[in-house]
Parts: C-alpha cells; structure tokens; sequence
C-alpha cells in the first residue's frame, strides 16, 4: 500500500472516532437532561437507542452476519459503537516501566466497533 493511500485511510478513521466520540457525547448529555436514571445507561445503550430509532435494531459484525447466511449490500456503511476496552500502548510500558505485567495494564483505550443492521444486509442465495 503506498504511504499517501495509508495516510488517508489513517485520517479517514480518525474522522469517524471523532465523529462516533462527539456523537457520543451528545447523546449523554442528552441522557443526563432527559432520563431519571442516566447513570444505569452506558453509551454503546445509548448509541444502540439512537440507530434503532432509524429501524436499525439487529446489530451484528459483518461476519456475524455471513455465519447467520447474509451478505452486507454494496456500498452500505457500517454503524459504529465503541469495542470493548483494551489498554493503550502508553498504559501498557507504564505497567512495564512499574515493574508489573502488561495485563496489569488498565484497558483505557475503546477501538471502533463496524456493525451492520438487518436493514443493510440480504440472504445468501444458494
């Protein structure tokens, strides 16, 4: 891959975290003006709430899907969450550099989940 398509697929992605980070954020402050209990919601919650709002409820990664017998439509974007918290590579030589394990390392960074809905994706004929 040549270095100018890598850096654009790098800025691409950084374009989307920030846009799911400040989507995020919207919807907490949201919650925290609506909802008595907004504390018991935690963001993917909130974020599943907003997208089923628009009929996308059946959340799966792409192969979740081509393992259940679809295939995601041409052209369909994915719908981001946050994945499951992992720790950073800084958090990570902190725990090496205080003499502990890397698994002793706190999970402070949340990668980008790409899911797809029911309505983006079609059977697979046989």
């Amino acid at each position: 891959m040549k270095e100018k398509d890598f850096a654009e697929k790098r800025e691409a992605a950084r374009k989307r975290r920030e846009a799911l980070k400040d989507l995020s954020n919207q919807l907490k402050q949201l919650a925290k003006e609506t909802l008595t209990n907004p504390g018991e919601h935690t963001v993917n919650d909130l974020l599943r709430k907003f997208y089923a709002g628009s009929g996308h409820s059946d959340l799966r990664t792409f192969n979740e899907w081509k393992e259940a017998g679809y295939h995601v439509r041409k052209g369909e974007k994915a719908i981001l969450l946050w994945a499951t918290p992992k720790p950073s590579k800084q958090s990570k030589e902190a725990a090496k550099s205080a003499g502990q394990n890397e698994e002793d390392a706190k999970d402070d960074y949340f990668p980008v989940a790409y899911l797809f809905s029911q309505m983006q994706v079609e059977a697979i004929a046989n």
